[in-house]
């Protein structure tokens, strides 16, 4: 299998700029002859929208997405945008495949402290869902989500083989740590105690003075990062895995058969 990983810098607010961005990284993906590609969250608006969440937000079905569910009839799709349904506004993630809308993340985990203000203008998703893709079973989780341990039990529980974590994460720095240390361990911890892929894409660039950092990899059921992008620079990162490392790292940490999930 292979996968293209997008991290990409977007524009607040233009959504039109942003789509062609995407459109132009899956053609590219296309050419080499990807299976997948992913994007980062929130990558059709850019993160820090405020009050332009209710001008930019777009329904699933919206005809905006046509021109991608039909590339997804060759590669199949994984983007963050900003989702208007029954009068409620998310910060969601949407899967394509097959020329169609295969499932929608709602992201369920909103930070509300430090810089960050998504709860005052998203509602919260109220579940972790798994759902079958050409690749196996799949989850996709939206940046904080992945800082809750429930958010990894519920990917475990459902026998999850592929997890996308997509990410608008800021750079930040002490004397202790790096910002993508944290996300290295936290996804490499996931992937090895489950036994699955994941693969973490997070955007680059900057808005109102907040840098995003990049650093997206992937990271093989045995907890290893296989291949990493750079710090800050914007590119597409491709990277080959063999699925059949998921079987052979359950064998290896036979977890789950202790474990009484009935």
């Amino acid at each position: 299998m292979r996968i293209a990983i997008a991290q990409i810098d977007t524009i607040l607010g233009d959504v039109e700029k942003n789509l062609s961005k995407i459109e132009h990284y899956t053609d590219k993906a296309i050419e080499e002859k990807c299976d997948l590609i992913v994007f980062p969250e929130l990558a059709l608006t850019g993160y820090g929208l405020r009050d332009l969440v209710y001008s930019v937000s777009v329904n699933v079905e919206d005809s905006l997405f046509e021109s991608l569910k039909e590339k997804s009839g060759f590669i199949d799709i994984s983007f963050g945008f900003a989702q208007k349904e029954s009068g409620y506004f998310y910060n969601s993630a949407v899967y394509l495949s097959e020329s169609n809308v295969l499932t929608v993340h709602k992201k369920k985990y909103l930070p509300d402290y430090g810089m960050f203000e998504e709860e005052r203008y998203f509602a919260p998703g109220d579940s972790i869902e798994t759902f079958k893709t050409k690749f196996g079973n799949t989850t996709m989780l939206i940046c904080e989500d992945a800082f809750h341990i429930s958010a990894h039990y519920e990917a475990f529980k459902n026998e999850t083989d592929f997890m996308i974590v997509l990410s608008a994460s800021p750079f930040w720095s002490d004397s202790e740590s790096m910002k993508w240390e944290m996300w290295e361990n936290t996804c490499k911890t996931s992937a090895q105690l489950n036994g699955y892929f994941v693969a973490f894409v997070n955007r680059v660039g900057f808005e109102d003075g907040v840098g995003f950092f990049g650093k997206s990899f992937l990271v093989s059921p045995f907890g290893n990062v296989i291949k990493e992008a750079s710090l800050f620079k914007e590119e597409m990162l491709l990277v080959e895995i063999d699925l059949k490392d998921i079987e052979r790292a359950r064998i290896k940490m036979p977890i789950k058969k202790n474990e009484a999930l009935r």
